[in-house]
């Protein structure tokens, strides 16, 4: 702002939000900035391993009481998400995706005249464009005035800033996406944070110092 000849500026120190989009968009800021970088790097680097003898993950059915027969069918699927994900070539980079965002959205892709096939396809969605909604219909209960559930849908809205409208958005059935999140949540539990969270105010005082 200017007022009377000086000027001034306000710095967010705290890494105040007000949508995931925003806190996503902050996140992938400090990811650019050199020192977070390499601590990314030494991290990712960490919990993904692998060489090329050996793959990054591997399923343990040891202590699964199951037959030979299910377990054999069981690492048959795990091999071939894992192939639909090329997993041991792309492993760094979805890690390193998912540690930044906080949260990682996967589209189930379904042949509809052969559904017997299975997934055919795993499509990658920038978390910035999707978001999950949940409505609730409640209505009063006339004797003791406390609220009942009624009707509950959830659903997710995928919205790109090529559709024009910001209010346009495709509606995706909950069943067609797979995602994973960071399992860090707000004070109030209802926003996914990422690891990065904490380094919000680290970054930008480095920044200041600079």
């Amino acid at each position: 702002y200017m007022s009377s000849g000086f000027f001034g500026s306000y710095v967010d120190l705290e890494g105040v939000y007000r949508t995931e989009f925003e806190l996503i968009k902050r996140y992938r800021e400090m990811a650019i900035h050199p020192e977070c970088d390499s601590a990314i790097e030494d991290i990712v680097n960490e919990a993904i391993v692998s060489d090329s003898n050996d793959q990054p993950v591997e399923l343990d059915l040891n202590h699964l009481n199951a037959s030979d027969g299910i377990k054999k069918k069981i690492r048959d699927e795990f091999k071939y998400i894992k192939e639909l994900l090329d997993f041991d070539a792309k492993a760094h980079e979805i890690y390193r995706n998912w540690y930044i965002d906080g949260r990682l959205y996967y589209h189930k892709v379904i042949d509809r005249e052969s559904p017997r096939k299975g997934i055919t396809e795993l499509r990658y969605i920038d978390p910035t464009k999707l978001r999950k909604v949940k409505e609730i219909e409640e209505k009063e209960d006339p004797k003791t005035g406390a609220k009942i559930i009624t009707k509950q849908e959830e659903y997710f809205i995928f919205q790109d800033k090529k559709m024009g409208d910001h209010n346009q958005g495709v509606k995706i059935h909950p069943d067609a996406i797979i995602y994973c999140t960071s399992g860090q949540l707000d004070p109030s539990r209802s926003r996914v944070l990422s690891y990065l969270h904490k380094a919000i105010k680290p970054v930008n005082q480095l920044r200041m110092m600079e």
